[in-house]
């Protein structure tokens, strides 16, 4: 099956991580993707991911996100799509369907399930890896290497890009981790590197103002909120990569790339991402930032890959 013959949906509600990752899954395969938007109502959503999508959302009917023609590949994330997912599969059984993260029910309608190392769920449809499904390649890198601010392109070398998460929904960053942050950067980086900074929605004005502070001494640049986010052309121009511990999803991206690794750990952060962690310290150039900073290239860690391999041999059997 060549790329152009793919017709591939994309089932979300509209959160921009779940959908990010279906994109990359989807990019890979190639083919004519297609975002179809679920926005189940009351009573529905309440029984949602267990329960039936409202009977005027039934595939038959013409207002329905899963009306046909059927696509030959669906590509779902999110409780919410739960539901519509084993709609779609019910009334499309040729559809080779794939549900990104722990659909917390087991009538999914997927012929194959992707989760992450540190989510429990295993079984002969589920294919786990260490890191998760992103939108970064080759060609998007060497795109991102040639864009974004000036700013960033005149830093001297070697450059650092210090990837902030923050808060969680159940832990905070802490203002110690901050503290300690910031004096890794002043007093422990490398004099001769410089930085690059970009905070997430989730970094607390007490850790942006530390590592401000912190790096007063040295050429920087952090990105302010306004204009698009430079991220991916701070991870292509980077010789070194500090991400903070608290974002699977942060961790991915950075992985993909073949800069070496420094992971920050808050005060507090998911006990499940420990785990995942401790597994990727074993690979080469990923390290806790307890260790000295190496530059140097190693092996992109792609996941992406993986899954799109897996879909692509699902294809190949039920052709067979």
């Amino acid at each position: 099956m060549t790329k152009t013959e793919h017709k591939i949906w994309i089932l979300s509600d509209g959160k921009p991580g779940d959908e990010n990752q279906c994109l990359g899954v989807a990019e890979r395969l190639g083919g004519d993707i297609e975002i179809r938007h679920v926005a189940p109502t009351r009573p529905w959503v309440w029984a949602m991911p267990w329960g039936p999508i409202a009977p005027c959302e039934h595939p038959s009917q013409p207002q329905s996100p899963i009306h046909g023609p059927y696509p030959d590949i669906a590509i779902a994330s999110g409780r919410r799509t739960v539901a519509y997912l084993r709609s779609l599969k019910a009334a499309s059984p040729a559809t080779t369907t794939l549900f990104l993260k722990d659909p917390r029910c087991d009538n999914t309608g997927a012929d194959l399930i992707w989760v992450p190392f540190h989510d429990k769920r295993r079984g002969n449809t589920i294919l786990v890896t260490l890191t998760g499904p992103h939108r970064i390649t080759k060609e998007v890198l060497a795109h991102a290497q040639k864009t974004g601010p000036q700013a960033i392109h005149h830093l001297p070398g070697p450059r650092v890009a210090l990837i902030l998460g923050g808060d969680t929904k159940k832990e905070s960053f802490g203002q110690g981790a901050a503290r300690r942050l910031a004096h890794y950067l002043e007093h422990q980086l490398p004099a001769n590197m410089s930085v690059m900074v970009t905070p997430s929605r989730r970094t607390p004005a007490y850790l942006l103002k530390q590592v401000t502070k912190a790096l007063r001494g040295r050429p920087h640049w952090i990105w302010d909120g306004t204009g698009d986010n430079p991220y991916l052309s701070m991870l292509a121009l980077a010789d070194v990569i500090i991400v903070t511990a608290d974002s699977h999803s942060m961790l991915s991206d950075v992985l993909a790339t073949p800069a070496p690794v420094y992971i920050f750990e808050p005060d507090a952060y998911p006990p499940k991402l420990k785990h995942t962690i401790t597994q990727l310290l074993r690979h080469p150039l990923v390290h806790l930032l307890d260790s000295p900073l190496e530059t140097g290239t190693r092996a992109p860690i792609d996941s992406t890959e993986l899954i799109a391999d897996e879909l692509r041999r699902l294809i190949i059997e039920k052709k067979s």
